[in-house]
């Protein structure tokens, strides 16, 4: 399932002290108000006061490392403020399964969401930074028509992206990491009440994007005729738009 991850951050900064040439010094805060969770393109955000726990963040310093030990792991409550002395940062928002996502859920893999925004601390001054984490890489999924088992009982979809192959059953996902000039091909296998095995013509989808959930819709040529079938893909292109986008202030 797709998840856009929203992060708004309010960087209220208060001016310290100076030093004998007036070069500003000085020690700002950083609030983080909210964060919401957009299951899908499609679906309704709310906003909730609680960090989402499939979510780990973390603020780095100019130099890349974890600012004060400002790092939190899924599911833990975030201060109300974190104080930040005048400088570069950058907030980091991902989820922990970077390096196990291809062998979730028995193999089929699982969405892995990243992102990251750079902010500035300065005195007498106030940021507002609004970041949109998207999902890096991206799923496939197959739906037939309704009553589809009457005829066959086994119907499994074989979708393949480099020397990785998976087999899905209706309604589950698998997930693949998009990579330059390498699509997926996929293949419906079929054996229907008296036994007999159909492969259908194996087709191919190139180059696939990051961020995108793609169903590989079969449907009846006529109707109700299992022996013709037409196919299509469909995905929800509005998220790659959404999941790009990032609004400074």
């Amino acid at each position: 399932m797709k998840r856009i991850l929203y992060i708004l951050l309010f960087l209220p900064l208060l001016m310290a002290c100076t030093n004998e040439v007036m070069t500003p010094v000085g020690e700002g805060e950083l609030v983080v108000s909210d964060l919401r969770c957009k299951v899908a393109a499609t679906s309704v955000v709310t906003t909730r006061s609680s960090v989402d726990p499939t979510l780990a963040v973390e603020i780095l310093d100019a130099d890349g490392h974890v600012y004060r030990g400002m790092s939190y792991e899924p599911g833990a409550v975030l201060p109300n403020r974190f104080s930040l002395i005048v400088g570069d940062y950058t907030f980091h928002a991902f989820t922990e399964n970077a390096t196990t996502w291809l062998t979730d859920n028995n193999g089929l893999g699982s969405a892995v969401y990243e992102g990251s925004q750079p902010f500035t601390i300065q005195p007498n001054w106030v940021s507002y930074v609004k970041m949109e984490v998207p999902m890096i890489n991206y799923g496939v999924s197959y739906s037939v028509p309704a009553n589809f088992s009457t005829w066959f009982p086994t119907c499994e979809l074989t979708v393949t992206s480099g020397s990785r192959s998976c087999t899905l059953s209706a309604g589950q996902t698998a997930y693949f990491a998009p990579a330059d000039n390498q699509g997926f091909t996929f293949q419906l296998h079929l054996v229907n009440t008296d036994g007999e095995t159909y492969d259908l013509e194996q087709r191919t989808y190139d180059n696939p994007r990051g961020g995108l959930m793609f169903d590989i819709v079969y449907s009846f040529a006529t109707d109700d005729d299992p022996t013709k079938l037409n196919i299509g893909i469909s995905y929800d292109d509005t998220f790659v738009e959404i999941a790009h986008g990032i609004t400074l202030y």
